[in-house]
C-alpha cells in the first residue's frame, strides 16, 4: 500500500488546478452565508451565487465582485476522515476518500479558510490544530493517517461530542465517511449536526459496495466486526436538507463533479 505522505502530495498536485476550476466557487456559495453584516469583496469565481454580485465596484474594477461578510472572512473547515476497517476495503475506495479530502481541504485553503483535521474511528484517533499554511496542511494530514488506529468500527456520537467541544462557532464541516455506523441512523445524526454547522457527507463506495436491487436487501458480511448483517439494496443518498449536503463518491466519476455537483443542489 503507498504511504500515506506520498499518495497525499500525489493528490494535493493532481488537484489543485482542478479544485480552483471547479469546486473553489461553489465550495463557497454554498456554505457561506450572504445574510451576514458586509465586510468585504473578492472576484466571482465560477459557481458563485451571481446575486450577491457588488455591482458598484464591478463597475469600477470593469470585472465581477461579490459581496462578503463577516462570518464569510472567519469560518473554519473541519475536515473528518473516518478511519475504520470498512474505509480500506480496496485500493478504489481509499483512493476515492483520500481524494475527497484533499479536495475540500484545497478548496477551503484557496477560499482562505482555516482547516482542521480529524480523524475517528469509534473514538477520536486524531487531530490538527486550525492551519493555514499550505505545506503544514498536507503534511498533517499525512501525519494523521500514518498513526495507528485504535478503533475497531465506527460510531458518530464520539466526533460530535468532540466538535461540540472544540467549535462553539458555526464552521463547515466535512464527514469523510462510508456511514457503516455501529449505532443510530447516520442521517439522523448528520441532520442534529446541521442545526448547528454546515455539513457535507462525502461518503465513498467502492465497486463491491456499489452492487443494487430494484428492492429488498443485500446480505453482506461486515468487515469491522465479521457478523452477518444486511443493507438496503438502494445506496442512493438522501435528498439534500437545510444546511446537510451528500456526495456520493464513485469509481466511475471524479469525485470532485459529485463533490460540486452536493454543494450545488439546491437546499430543500
Amino acid at each position: 500500500m503507498e504511504r500515506p505522505l506520498s499518495s497525499i502530495e500525489r493528490l494535493r498536485w493532481r488537484l489543485q488546478r482542478p479544485v480552483l476550476s471547479w469546486l473553489a466557487g461553489p465550495y463557497r456559495s454554498a456554505f457561506k452565508g450572504n445574510g451576514v453584516e458586509f465586510a468585504d469583496a473578492r472576484p466571482y469565481q465560477p459557481g458563485d451565487d451571481w446575486r450577491r454580485l457588488h455591482w458598484s465596484l464591478s463597475a469600477r474594477k470593469n470585472q465581477p465582485y461579490l459581496r462578503l461578510g463577516y462570518e464569510e472572512r472567519e469560518l473554519t473547515c473541519i475536515i473528518a476522515i473516518d478511519r475504520s476497517p470498512s474505509m480500506y476495503l480496496s485500493p478504489q475506495k481509499i483512493e476515492l476518500w483520500q481524494a475527497a479530502a484533499v479536495a475540500l481541504g484545497w478548496a477551503a485553503y484557496l477560499n482562505g479558510d482555516r482547516v482542521r483535521w480529524v480523524t475517528f474511528t469509534d473514538r477520536i484517533e486524531g487531530f490538527s490544530p486550525r492551519l493555514r499554511s499550505p505545506f503544514v496542511l498536507w503534511e498533517s494530514l499525512a501525519g494523521l493517517l500514518q498513526q495507528p488506529v485504535r478503533g475497531h468500527h465506527s460510531r458518530l456520537r464520539p466526533l460530535l461530542a468532540w466538535l461540540e467541544k472544540v467549535s462553539r462557532r458555526r464552521a463547515f464541516v466535512a464527514v469523510v465517511s462510508d456511514l457503516f455506523f455501529q449505532e443510530d441512523s447516520a442521517e439522523t445524526l448528520l441532520a442534529a449536526l446541521a442545526m448547528r454547522h454546515f455539513v457535507l457527507a462525502a461518503v465513498p463506495r467502492s465497486p463491491e459496495e456499489n452492487l443494487s436491487i430494484p428492492w429488498g436487501y443485500l446480505p453482506l458480511k461486515e468487515v469491522e466486526t465479521g457478523q452477518l448483517t444486511t443493507m438496503r439494496g438502494d445506496l442512493r443518498p438522501p435528498a439534500p436538507q437545510p444546511r446537510l449536503r451528500y456526495a456520493l463518491l464513485k469509481p466511475d466519476r471524479p469525485p470532485i463533479q459529485s463533490l460540486r455537483e452536493a454543494l450545488l443542489a439546491p437546499l430543500q
